[in-house]
């Protein structure tokens, strides 16, 4: 529910043209805070044990098959295999010596231009065998060091394509960028999902307009032993049942309400209630929440036009890492609609948001009905409240059920612990996070601590909802809990 997710990122789609493929990309990035680029996220313990050693390594990948995909690089003798381009022309290229740091080799490129405009640039640098490379299924990690000679704070991607931003073995991609000249570490792992190609390349994604200067070496593509989640046969460790009489309230021991209409920092419209109009059970195992469009002066004086709710387990439930959570859910759609439920950081009261660390295991935009989204929040790196999340525009980040969010339930999961995060819908992974690749990019990783649940139903206030029919209503079955792995 931070506010950067608000808006839905525009599908990516199959646009015609080169140009048109990467402005729909450059509308997915997210990029730390901001970016605008047109180019190619006393409190009871579910576990008895909060260690979060619940990943097992992967057995995907043996030290055999740990080979290095990419063919050239660090531009080692030459500049074989690599390639620049822009809409605009200038780029430039050279291989360059003596280069030192953290890295094993002397040698890299520089890419460079002196201005201009565009909606696209790029640079390549050739894989071996590519089209035999990738696994679909197998676990990858690409990285590099990358320097900005000019600390500018411009963008550079790394992914994988080829020249026209096809053939992708993922599409997975690492944004960074930075404000000193020093040498930086990027990694991105992710789980193949297509087949390579002989033209699928390591695709360097160049800011599209003005100046840049960048130096590159050691340049990997290789499958990974990456941290898997623990796998369980055991029942849920809990189950939190929303049991009772129709018009009832959840369980007091269990939930708290969230109060108020001041906005929630996302320039929310509604006042949230404790009242059963607003929330309640069903009578059929299933609690609602229901957002009503009515004129309501909340306890804090503050007065809105919408009514809805907003629950919470804070200091009385808690999710510890190693832990897997999902709940059946049938989401309200309508343009103005915010449904979700995700969790929270129990040390947010010491520590704050984003470094308590926030997991959006599902969020839905009414206008988009047929979308689901998550994402994961955590601080940046030496700064506790700057926000530097994985968000709906990464692989996996938004999914399209095919038909719209109320039309039936879907079950919702996530897998958190001090190694790795994924999301499930119906069971099936969505999308995988790794600690390693996020504090190579000036990440933290908060997901070492124990995290509650929240579940709300939001209006923005930023939208014109006069067409929306209300009320509208939220239905969740059970959450159920398995500190030891997942299920399935």
């Amino acid at each position: 529910m931070a506010r950067n997710m608000r808006a839905a990122s525009p599908a990516l789609g199959a646009p015609a043209t080169r140009t048109a493929r990467l402005t729909a990309l450059a509308n997915l990035l997210v990029l730390g805070a901001t970016a605008a680029l047109t180019m190619p996220d006393g409190t009871q313990a579910v576990a008895a044990s909060t260690s979060p050693a619940r990943t097992v390594r992967s057995a995907q990948a043996t030290t055999a098959d740990l080979v290095e995909i990419a063919a050239n690089g660090s531009a080692a003798t030459s500049l074989t295999g690599w390639t620049v381009r822009s809409q605009s022309g200038g780029v430039t290229i050279n291989r360059v010596t003596g280069l030192a740091g953290a890295f094993p080799g002397t040698t890299g490129v520089r890419i460079s231009r002196s201005g201009g405009t565009g909606t696209w640039a790029y640079a390549l640098t050739a894989l071996k065998s590519p089209q035999t490379a990738f696994v679909v299924g197998r676990t990858y990690t690409m990285s590099g060091w990358v320097r900005d000679l000019t600390g500018s704070g411009r963008p550079i991607g790394l992914l994988l394509g080829n020249a026209n931003y096809q053939h992708r073995p993922t599409t997975t991609a690492e944004y960074t960028k930075f404000t000193d000249t020093g040498w930086h570490y990027v990694s991105r792992t992710f789980v193949c999902t297509a087949p390579g190609f002989a033209d699928t390349a390591f695709y360097l994604g160049l800011p599209a307009n003005g100046s840049f200067d960048f130096q590159l070496t050691g340049l990997s593509v290789r499958a990974a032993a990456m941290p898997a989640p623990a796998r369980s046969a055991a029942p849920p460790s809990t189950v939190v049942a929303f049991a009772g009489a129709a018009g009832t309230a959840p369980d007091a021991r269990t939930w708290n309400y969230e109060i108020g209409g001041h906005g929630w920092g996302n320039g929310e419209a509604q006042t949230y209630t404790s009242r059963a109009s607003n929330v309640r059970l069903d009578g059929t195992g299933k609690l609602r929440i229901t957002a009503r469009r009515e004129t309501l002066t909340g306890p804090d004086g503050v007065t809105r036009k919408f009514t809805s709710a907003r629950i919470t387990t804070k200091g009385k439930l808690a999710v510890a890492p190693g832990s897997y959570l999902e709940a059946s859910i049938t989401a309200p759609t309508g343009t103005g609609l915010w449904p979700a439920f995700w969790l929270l950081g129990t040390n947010i009261d010491k520590v704050g948001w984003p470094a308590s660390g926030e997991l959006d295991i599902f969020e839905g935009v009414g206008s988009r009905p047929t979308m689901a989204h998550s994402a994961a929040h955590m601080a940046a790196a030496g700064n506790p409240r700057a926000d530097f999340p994985y968000g709906w525009g990464e692989a996996g980040g938004s999914t399209d059920l095919g038909e719209p969010l109320d039309a039936r339930s879907h079950t919702y999961g996530v897998y958190f612990d001090a190694h790795t995060v994924r999301f499930y819908i119906d069971r099936k992974p969505t999308m995988t996070l790794w600690a390693a690749d996020a504090l190579a990019t000036g990440r933290t990783w908060p997901f070492t601590g124990s995290q509650y649940v929240i579940l709300n139903v939001a209006v923005s206030g930023e939208v014109d909802t006069s067409a929306t029919a209300f009320p509208r209503e939220m239905a969740v079955g059970p959450i159920s809990i398995w500190n030891t792995g997942l299920p399935f």
